[in-house]
């Protein structure tokens, strides 16, 4: 499909560059002719000239209505967003007129580009939905079942407490997923705002190892930590534990039972070092560049809880302090997430 082209080439220079010089001689012409006494030849040719120069005026009148009634159908379409928008097309690339359709044309591909991007997004929201709908009706539905049964049935002491530790739990995994849809939110916006400073990245590192413990013994798994104490590092100490911590919780989250976590860090010459390494589920080759969009899920754990908001709030979080984060991964061999601190 052409975007942005003309059906109609337009020449504001060449077709009467001609004619206009003719014209200009032949005024030019008239005091000579006067001056030898022929004042016939010089009426004649100052009708000639006259008759010239209005046809000329006539036909550049006519052709730059003609290029503007083109514009303006260009306009419309535009704004209508369809496929093919036609545009005129001028010869001479230096003019007024060129440019003008120049900056129209660009105007259009820039229009193109925020609807496709808007598209884009609808789309991303439109799988974010269905994912959070999913993932909230399931913890829901626990609740209001848990709930049912508390109220209808008559248990044990033991019994009783058991199904309200699970109604906390799943009201606990939903509240998980509201807060990192506002902080999400909250990060886009700018309400949130990222003040690095020089802090030890040892006690922050170990604030976020504290927050995935619970989960890290219910599924047994070991962690160990390698990390040089102090490590003074310029950072944000409370959005940089948010960004670890979230890593931590998805090699938590994607680690078989009894399996193990390694967490190194160190002082490299560009700065501080830090990197994750899990030996769980992995991450399938195709999919290791879109891990850090928001919304994203790999197919393989859409069963898992999530909403594919984590790793991307980690990225907006390291990223605003001038770090930046990568991933190695190989599918069923485990994942490592290496954080470079500048």
């Amino acid at each position: 499909m052409r975007r942005g082209f003309a059906s109609k080439q337009y020449s504001f220079r060449r077709e009467n560059r001609c004619a206009l010089c003719i014209c200009v001689l032949m005024l030019l012409s008239i005091p000579v002719l006067m001056f030898f006494q022929l004042d016939w030849a010089a009426y004649v040719v100052l009708g000639i000239g006259g008759v010239m120069f209005y046809l000329l005026f006539q036909a550049y009148q006519h052709k730059v209505t003609d290029f503007f009634d083109q514009v303006n159908e260009g306009m419309d379409q535009m704004l209508s967003m369809g496929s093919d928008v036609f545009l005129p097309e001028v010869e001479d690339h230096e003019n007024v007129f060129s440019r003008f359709v120049s900056k129209l044309s660009r105007l259009y591909g820039a229009m193109r580009v925020a609807e496709e991007n808007a598209d884009e997004e609808k789309r991303v929201m439109q799988g974010m939905i269905a994912d959070l709908s999913h993932q909230i009706k399931t913890p829901v539905a626990n609740i209001k079942m848990d709930l049912e049964l508390l109220s209808k049935r008559q248990m044990s002491p033991q019994r009783h407490q058991e199904f309200l530790e699970r109604t906390l739990h799943e009201a606990d995994k939903m509240d998980f997923l509201i807060q990192s849809i506002i902080k999400m939110s909250r990060l886009e916006s700018g309400a949130i705002q990222i003040l690095p400073e020089q802090a030890d990245l040892a006690r922050t590192l170990a604030n976020a190892l504290l927050s995935v413990s619970a989960g890290a013994s219910r599924k047994e798994i070991g962690i160990t930590v390698d990390c040089p104490q102090p490590l003074m590092v310029r950072h944000d100490p409370k959005w940089t534990e948010e960004a670890v911590f979230n890593l931590l919780d998805n090699a938590v989250k994607y680690s078989p039972e009894g399996g193990t976590i390694e967490v190194y860090a160190e002082m490299r010459e560009s700065g501080a070092y830090l990197s994750i390494t899990d030996h769980g589920i992995g991450i399938p080759e195709e999919w290791q560049g879109a891990v850090f969009s928001k919304f994203f899920r790999a197919p393989a754990v859409h069963n898992l809880p999530g909403a594919g908001v984590g790793l991307y709030l980690t990225r907006q979080i390291l990223e605003a302090q001038g770090c930046y984060v990568t991933v190695r991964s190989a599918a069923g061999e485990g994942s490592t997430f290496s954080v470079q601190f500048l």
